[in-house]
């Protein structure tokens, strides 16, 4: 299996995670401490933060009307043996499979027992949200 495979099946995982709702798989797909650089600065979440986080992240997509969530592997790159960059296109689609928001999304992944996310860059869904008057 190749990297750029290796790392479709975890967002692809991931993706479904989202759709479902299920925080304990997402937390699980991210190390025990995340990074997050923003516009307007950096800052790192441990795993319990993070689960809340996640759990606040649903119910704001929920609030902004997204049904489903929908995810595109850009690229993927081998960095390091265990280390890649990905890049991700997402929709939030609404019950009508209209697009509610769309952006792009940059993620550094480290395999250890399987790829997880350490790091994000999270400025594409943030200025999507903020254009839209969400945020």
């Amino acid at each position: 299996m190749t990297t750029e495979t290796e790392i479709a099946a975890f967002f692809a995982n991931y993706v479904e995670a989202f759709a479902k709702g299920d925080v304990d798989t997402i937390v699980e797909l991210w190390e025990p401490v995340g990074l997050f650089p923003s516009p307007t600065g950096n800052f790192a979440m441990e795993r319990q933060a993070f689960r809340s986080h996640v759990v606040n992240l649903l119910d704001f997509y929920r609030k902004q009307g997204v049904a489903k969530p929908v995810g595109e592997l850009l690229s993927a790159t081998l960095l390091y043996p265990q280390v890649a960059e990905a890049r991700m296109a997402y929709r939030m689609l609404g019950a009508e499979d209209e697009t509610i928001a769309q952006w792009d999304h940059i993620y550094i992944l480290r395999r250890t027992d399987r790829w997880r996310v350490t790091l994000t860059i999270s400025d594409g869904e943030i200025a999507a949200w903020t254009e839209l008057g969400a945020i």
